[in-house]
C-alpha cells in the first residue's frame, strides 16, 4: 500500500527473482543431480537409481538435432540385435512415433523452457526501500537474500521427497 497526502492507494508489485537473483535453470539442475547423486532414489530392491546429469539445450535445433541421432542411434543398435525385419519396423515405427510424441511436447513448451524474459520487480524493490525495519521484518520478501543452494538443498527438495514423493524410494 502506497500513502500520500492522506490518500490511500493500492498498487501491484511483482515479487520475482529473475532480475535480483535469479535461479538459473542450468543451476537447478545441478542441484538435483548432486543431490540425486549424493542421496539416491531407492528402487523396490533397495538398489540405488543412478541419474544421469541433466541434458540442457540452448535452442529447439539443438533438441530436435540431439532427438534425431538419439533415433538413428537407436535405429541402428536393433538392426543389429534383430535379424527380423518385422520385429525391426516394429520398432523404427515406435522410434519414429516417440520422435513425433517428443517433438510435438517440446513445440507446446518451447514458450515456456526457451523464455528468456526477465521480471521487473522494481515496484517491488521501491516499496522496500521505503518500508520501516519493523515493516520490513514482518514483510520479509527481499529475493536478493535467498541463498538458492541452500533453499532447493534442505527445503525444496526434502519436502519433495517427503509431501510428494511420500518418503518413496528414501533408503532405511
Amino acid at each position: 500500500m502506497e500513502r500520500s497526502k492522506n490518500q490511500i492507494s493500492m498498487s501491484t508489485g511483482q515479487i520475482a527473482s529473475s532480475v535480483v537473483n535469479p535461479l538459473v535453470f542450468q543451476d537447478l539442475a545441478t542441484l538435483l543431480y548432486e543431490h540425486y547423486n549424493s542421496s539416491p532414489y531407492m528402487d523396490s530392491n533397495g538398489r540405488p537409481i543412478h541419474v544421469p546429469s541433466m541434458k540442457l539445450f540452448s535452442s529447439m535445433e539443438d533438441f530436435s538435432v540431439h532427438l534425431w541421432r538419439d533415433v538413428i542411434q537407436q535405429s541402428r543398435i536393433a538392426e543389429m540385435a534383430s535379424s527380423d525385419r518385422k520385429l525391426s519396423q516394429k520398432h523404427e515405427n515406435i522410434c519414429r512415433k516417440s520422435l513425433e510424441q517428443a517433438k510435438y511436447l517440446a513445440t507446446i513448451y518451447e514458450p515456456y523452457t526457451f523464455y528468456g524474459g526477465r521480471f521487473d520487480n522494481s515496484k517491488t524493490q521501491k516499496l522496500m526501500e521505503r518500508m520501516s525495519e519493523n515493516e520490513k521484518g514482518e514483510f520479509v520478501f527481499d529475493v536478493g537474500s535467498i541463498d538458492w543452494r541452500d533453499y532447493i538443498t534442505n527445503v525444496h527438495i526434502p519436502g519433495l521427497r517427503m509431501h510428494v514423493m511420500k518418503g518413496r524410494g528414501m533408503c532405511g
